[in-house]
């Protein structure tokens, strides 16, 4: 629900494009696959404890013993003869997002929430969206009006009647500050240890460049695809040698996923809890903290496989292609990107655009303040996501295709590693 009201946000917003700067998430989205493992057990052990279930009294419903809570019936007893109401968790959240909205918006998302079960009475009370009960949108874009039996759409796709959305009159009770542009530092690409630390910025931002990293260029681009790369890293380019192996060793990856009766894959669902866990801890972790995988997913698998205690496993298999673990997961995730931005259509290309100049930012600054950074850490994760060297793009093209039908074949998923948006 949270996730519909948050597009519906942003397709307003989007309305109103503003330049602004995209904040700096760096630090979290940077991976360190040679950190120091933890003890496990002791992460394990604060797993079971966060997750662990309410004791219910009773083995099972065939084995429901002979004795009953004290303290269960005196809850009871006492919840019964009261008035009061248990507070769904959104709540709070829900109507923080319904208040920032403008009122003119209730019409497209308040028969929505009036239809979701068990939705919380207070926010179908609230006023401006108790009226919207089992009404139409009074105020439609021009381009849908017309449409045969439009009025039996599911009201959850209300917001698509929106004239804003489609760039047919601006929101006028947004109260927004005008926005200014902010003129971008250039970046210069510098020597090798420089390319270290600045890996996630792509060749065409680049303004200046020193000789001699533009002669070492197009030395390199002479072997293209002749050649693997000895030790990839960060910012070593792709060659289309090296995409091969990657991808020879796609089927054999998910494969070592599914094998007995998928243990392996079952065990890198609780590294990855383990590894939230401990990002939490070190102060390294995202509200969403999914969206790291979304920007590294395959430099994040190698940290599950090492909490999960697959690493060794793991490394067997893409051995065979003459890669280690990290090795295969700075190539996997360039060409992962550099296939991103071949699939991406106009409207994902436009959004990225938007968002790595931020466009938006003056207007998340207009969101409760709790909201503010899970929508900056959003959006530079999607700045990210398509954030690749031009070279790796190119290199990547002849295997799209084949990418593609061998990504669809395994639901856009590696394992864990979430390969669309």
């Amino acid at each position: 629900m949270k996730k519909i009201l948050w597009l519906i946000i942003l397709l307003i917003i989007g309305a109103n494009s503003a330049m602004a700067k995209i904040s700096d998430y760096d630090k979290y989205f940077r991976v360190d696959m040679k950190m120091e493992i933890p003890d496990i057990n002791e992460y394990i052990k604060k797993l079971d404890s966060k997750y662990s279930l309410y004791d219910k009294g009773y083995d099972s419903r065939f084995k429901m013993g002979n004795s009953f809570k004290k303290e269960f019936s005196q809850t009871i007893r006492s919840y019964g003869m009261s008035e009061g109401r248990i507070k769904n968790s959104y709540e709070d959240d829900l109507i923080d997002l319904l208040n920032w909205l403008p009122k003119e918006s209730y019409q497209y998302i308040g028969p929505m929430l009036h239809q979701v079960p068990g939705m919380s009475e207070k926010i179908l009370n609230m006023p401006g969206i108790k009226e919207t009960k089992n009404k139409f949108p009074k105020d439609t874009a021009e381009r849908m009006k017309g449409i045969e039996n439009i009025e039996f759409m599911s009201p959850a796709l209300y917001f698509l009647l929106m004239p804003e959305i489609w760039g047919e009159k601006k929101p006028e009770n947004l109260d927004r500050p005008k926005p200014k542009r902010v003129k971008k530092p250039r970046v210069t690409i510098d020597l090798p240890d420089y390319l270290k630390e600045k890996a996630d910025i792509p060749t065409k931002v680049a303004e200046k460049k020193p000789a001699s990293a533009i002669k070492k260029q197009k030395t390199g681009s002479i072997m293209a695809g002749k050649l693997r790369t000895l030790s990839p890293n960060l910012t070593s380019p792709l060659t289309t040698k090296d995409v091969r192996a990657f991808v020879n060793t796609i089927d054999a990856i998910i494969e070592f996923g599914m094998k007995d009766n998928m243990r392996n894959f079952s065990k890198l669902i609780i590294g990855e809890s383990l590894l939230d866990i401990w990002e939490q801890e070190h102060g390294t972790a995202l509200m969403q903290n999914s969206l790291k995988d979304l920007v590294n997913p395959c430099q994040r698998l190698i940290l599950k496989t090492k909490f999960a205690g697959l690493y060794d496993e793991f490394a067997s298999i893409v051995v065979k292609e003459g890669f280690s673990p990290e090795e295969w997961a700075y190539t996997c995730d360039k060409t992962i990107k550099a296939f991103r931005v071949l699939e991406a259509n106009q409207s994902i290309a436009y959004a990225v655009k938007y968002h790595r100049r931020g466009y938006y930012d003056q207007y998340i600054n207009q969101l409760p303040k709790k909201w503010r950074e899970e929508m900056f850490a959003t959006e530079a994760a999607i700045v990210k996501m398509y954030t690749v060297f031009k070279e790796d793009v190119d290199t990547v093209r002849p295997y799209q295709k084949e990418l593609s039908e061998k990504f669809l074949k395994n639901n856009g998923i590696m394992l864990t590693a979430p390969i669309f948006y």
